[in-house]
This record gives structure tokens, C-alpha cells and sequence, in this order.
């Protein structure tokens, strides 16, 4: 059997990229998700994954969370946040929604390698994680989008110890508010 090392490399990576993602944009980010009424989440593949697990965790901390294209989705409002995870910014699905959540006033924010995207000209505010992409083979050595997404899933992480703090919530209240219907 030999040594599992790769795993060196992509922490290197995750440093690297997350070291890049600049204090007041996630301050101003964290700052939109508490004041927002409702938060929602859009993502495709495995960035999809990572939005519904923010959804997930806002649940758990209280703050009212939905997943787009969900059936129990409700509409979304002027007083709403609209986040998309999108490496490439460009995905057609994801800009679609984009443009209808800011055409009722809602805030769009993406989490993207490229800001001059489609999706990046329609957000209000955008968090730049510089990683590869399924379209782009530089930036890591890691297959398509792996540290992109990797990199959203923990940026997105330090933003729920930093909701903890802002809603004093603490883990045993967040068990409570895990889901029990499993």
C-alpha cells in the first residue's frame, strides 16, 4: 500500500486559493446574509452540492433557507439574498435565475473563479475564489472544478462559525435544529 499523500497538495491549494479571497467581501457577504429575510442557493453538479449544504447549515442555525428548484421553494423577494455557486459564472440554467431574482430586487451573490462572467455582470456582489475550473486545467493540479468547489465548501464553513457568533448560537442548539426525520 502506498502513502496517502495528495491530500498535502490539495490543503496546499485550498491555502492558497482561500488566502486570495479578500476580508470585506466576505465581511460585506457575511453582512447580506444576516440582514437577509431568506437566503437561497443555487448551484449545478458538485457546486450544487455545496449550496445545498450552506442551506442545510443556515437551517440549522435558524436562518430561513431554501434550495432553488426545490418543490417546497417559495418565492423569492426584494428582502432576499440569491446565492449561486458557479466556477465559470457562466452557466446558462444559473444565469437565467440570476436575471429573474434581480429583476423582483433581490440581492445575487456568486461565488466564482471568474467575476467578469455572465452571472458576475448580473450579481450585486461577488466572492472570488481563484481555483481551476472544469474549463480551465491552470490553477491546480486537481481534476476539473475539485478546487473550486473544495474552496467554497470551507469558505462557506468559516462563514457559519461566523453566524454562530452574530445569532449567539451555539452547537447544541444547532443538534436541535438538525433534522430528525431521517
Amino acid at each position: 500500500m502506498s502513502e496517502i499523500t495528495n491530500y498535502r497538495l490539495i490543503l496546499d491549494e485550498l491555502d492558497h486559493t482561500l488566502s486570495h479571497v479578500r476580508d470585506s467581501e466576505a465581511q460585506a457577504f457575511l453582512t447580506q446574509v444576516v440582514n437577509a429575510n431568506q437566503v437561497f442557493v443555487s448551484g449545478k453538479g458538485r457546486s450544487g452540492f455545496v449550496a445545498n449544504s450552506f442551506a442545510m447549515r443556515l437551517n440549522q442555525l435558524g436562518k430561513y433557507a431554501h434550495v432553488v428548484g426545490e418543490s417546497t421553494t417559495p418565492s423569492i423577494t426584494e428582502n432576499d439574498i440569491f446565492i449561486i455557486i458557479s466556477g465559470s459564472g457562466s452557466t446558462e440554467h444559473l444565469k437565467l435565475l440570476a436575471d429573474k431574482a434581480k429583476s423582483i430586487g433581490a440581492e445575487v451573490v456568486l461565488l466564482t473563479t471568474n467575476p467578469a462572467s455572465a452571472i458576475g455582470q448580473l450579481a450585486s456582489s461577488i466572492i472570488e475564489l481563484p481555483a481551476g475550473t472544469k474549463y480551465d486545467a491552470e490553477g491546480s493540479t486537481q481534476p476539473l472544478g475539485s478546487l473550486f468547489e473544495q474552496a467554497a465548501q470551507i469558505f462557506l464553513d468559516s462563514i457559519v462559525l461566523d453566524l454562530m457568533s452574530e445569532f449567539n448560537i451555539d452547537e447544541e442548539t444547532m443538534q436541535q435544529n438538525h433534522a430528525n426525520l431521517e
